[in-house]
């Protein structure tokens, strides 16, 4: 683990004295960008965007303008707020900037270390937020605590880990690669499930709020050819329903906190209930890679591959924020 005061990374790398605050810039639309993460603030209203800008993004959700931006090199694949304070963690690939926690009170970098050299691209802190998991392209789970701490180190025997999440109630990992595995902090168990013979990467996973199931999306594979897939799967892996909707790959779901709606991205973006029926559906300008709820289910925002931040109301009609 190393620390670095985030001012002087910034000054080293930008040529700044501080952080890029003040500038009226919008998010709305970067081109050439792949965006591929987004996460709404649990409390304010704003969200973090990140991709491949060599930068987080922190934006806000009133009026899309960039309120901070924080030099790192290399692709950021996800963003994931804590869950009470302000700071969020941070997976990045193919650079040199490490996997890491940003505290935007104290200005504060933590690099998280015993990750792969080719980075990683899932990440998310538990419930309370005392404990951070991250996914590395070695297929390696690891743990550490809420200071970027290291505490343990699991070898799932996947090829790469793309997505993760914990239980909301228990210290169980779900996470995806080519297969689903699941491991349980407090019992050091680890568990894996390989439903068909084809090694389909998986790019997410979500539990249900009420965690007593879990949704997983994946790439598909036009070659073999079999669809890109989005399967429900109960709390012990048992197959609930595998569902061909998608035109294109699922690349992120996240569930609305009341547990009613999946929101989904790809080519388009799509709203599920529990029961795997879809309820609502809209085209998308290019694909989907980035979604999120606001915290009280009122708004949806998401990135695209072609540099778009944009959000939704609960009846996915559009709603546009500051200049476009």
């Amino acid at each position: 683990m190393r620390v670095i005061l985030l001012m002087a990374l910034i000054a080293i790398l930008s040529g700044c004295t501080d952080s890029q605050t003040a500038d009226p810039q919008s998010v709305s639309y970067l081109p050439g960008k792949h965006l591929w993460a987004v996460d709404w603030h649990p409390t304010k209203d704003q969200c973090v965007v990140g991709g491949s800008l060599d930068s987080v993004c922190v934006i806000s959700t009133d009026d899309q303008r960039i309120l901070e931006s924080f030099p790192f090199l290399g692709t950021i694949t996800k963003t994931k707020w804590h869950p009470t304070a302000n700071k969020v963690a941070v997976s990045v690939q193919d650079g040199l900037s490490a996997p890491s926690i940003l505290n935007l009170d104290t200005r504060q970098l933590t690099e998280l270390d015993s990750i792969c050299p080719a980075g990683a691209r899932a990440i998310g802190w538990n419930q309370p937020g005392d404990l951070l998991a991250v996914g590395d392209y070695d297929g390696y789970l690891i743990i550490f605590d809420s200071t970027g701490t290291f505490l343990r180190k699991i070898n799932t025997h996947q090829k790469g880990l793309i997505g993760l999440e914990w239980h909301p109630e228990e210290n169980l990992v779900v996470a995806v690669g080519e297969k689903i595995t699941w491991y349980h902090l407090d019992l050091d168990s680890l568990s894996t499930i390989e439903d068909r013979p084809e090694e389909i990467l998986m790019l997410c996973v979500g539990w249900h709020p009420d965690g007593k199931l879990f949704v997983t999306g994946d790439y598909g594979d036009n070659t073999i050819p079999y669809p890109a897939l989005l399967q429900y799967w109960s709390y012990d892996g048992q197959l609930l329903h595998s569902i061909e909707e998608s035109q294109a790959e699922c690349r992120n779901l996240t569930w609305s906190n009341d547990g009613e709606l999946l929101a989904t991205a790809s080519e388009k973006v799509r709203l599920w209930n529990r029961e795997g029926e879809v309820v609502r559906a809209e085209e998308s300008e290019a694909l989907l890679w980035g979604i999120d709820w606001k915290k009280d289910g009122s708004q949806l925002v998401a990135t695209d591959v072609e540099g778009r931040v944009l959000f939704w109301d609960r009846e996915l009609r559009r709603v546009n924020l500051g200049e476009n």
